[in-house]
């Protein structure tokens, strides 16, 4: 599913090929992946408007298209964009394409169709309608440590739940977990202050770091949780073989010698609350779907951006 590193990258993707050019029509090829606006009306809507800019916040896409117009593009599990020209072949796969006056167009291409296209007027107000929790790249070190500070549960179930922090998915939390040396079953209750902001800074570096790299698995450094997570899979910096188990409603991988449960009580946990999950559905995915159905890398994207020329 794309997490967060994904939509930024496809939100600069966006940015460097189809801003500021007329929109001639809109093809819905597959109204599945519409909410709440039919095919007409997302033509009428569009047609003869440009994208002037975009927003990003957790998972979700917002390009603008005028004045209290926005679209919404969620990418669900398997979702990416594709911008082409006339001679280069549409995705089978493409659900909605928006075609320009310079006849190029960019496709949303979703294989699995769990993604999302809407026009809303206020962002803002999506956000709040959806109780979306706070930026993941966005969130300030006081509201991290507020949230853990109020909500019981454990640690990976609270940077999966997008109505506390949005952005972060199972690969990332994973990741953000093993770097931090954390079991993800610790109770973030429990965390010390040096817990906190151990959790804090791993946070900030995976997601900046896979964005630096585009999302690009075959650039991920050797010395990460992803690449060797799964059955059979061993711990990059210990060598012993990772476990899993279900926390959060997902499958976590770890290495229970590196990332550790913190035992010791904490004062701030008769003051936590318990931890209500998303109500978003879960679907869990292995490491080999995602490394399969992974959308394509800003690298991709860029290339054939070029081939344009």
């Amino acid at each position: 599913m794309p997490e967060l590193p994904e939509v930024e990258t496809f939100k600069r993707y966006l940015d460097n090929t189809s801003l500021h050019q007329r929109i001639t029509t809109v093809e819905v090829r597959d109204a599945y992946v519409l909410k709440r606006v039919s095919a007409r009306e997302l033509v009428r809507r569009l047609k003869g408007r440009r994208f002037e800019n975009s927003h990003r916040h957790g998972k979700h896409l917002f390009v603008r298209a005028g004045n209290e117009l926005w679209l919404r593009l969620h990418f669900g599990m398997t979702g990416s964009l594709e911008y082409l020209n006339q001679r280069q072949e549409m995705p089978k796969t493409a659900r909605v394409i928006f075609c320009f006056a310079n006849n190029r167009r960019l496709a949303f291409d979703d294989q699995r169709k769990f993604g999302e296209i809407e026009l809303i007027e206020d962002v803002d107000e999506f956000v709040e309608t959806r109780s979306l929790g706070p930026d993941a790249l966005e969130i300030s070190f006081s509201q991290f440590e507020a949230i853990t500070q109020k909500y019981r549960g454990a640690v990976k179930a609270i940077l999966l739940n997008q109505q506390l922090i949005a952005g972060i998915g199972n690969l990332y939390a994973d990741e953000i977990l093993f770097r931090a040396r954390m079991h993800p079953g610790t109770e973030a209750a429990r965390l010390r202050d040096i817990d906190l902001t151990r959790l804090f800074r791993a946070t900030r570096y995976v997601l900046e770091k896979a964005i630096a790299l585009k999302t690009d698995f075959n650039r991920l450094p050797k010395s990460w949780l992803l690449l060797h997570r799964g059955k059979r899979g061993r711990c990059p910096r210990c060598g012993r073989a990772l476990k899993s188990a279900t926390i959060g409603g997902r499958t976590s991988w770890f290495c229970e010698h590196c990332q550790k449960r913190n035992a010791e009580p904490s004062e701030r946990l008769a003051h936590s609350k318990p931890l209500r999950q998303s109500g978003a559905k879960t679907h869990r995915t292995s490491a080999a779907d995602v490394l399969h159905h992974r959308p394509k890398t800003a690298d991709n994207f860029l290339q054939s951006a070029g081939d344009l020329a």
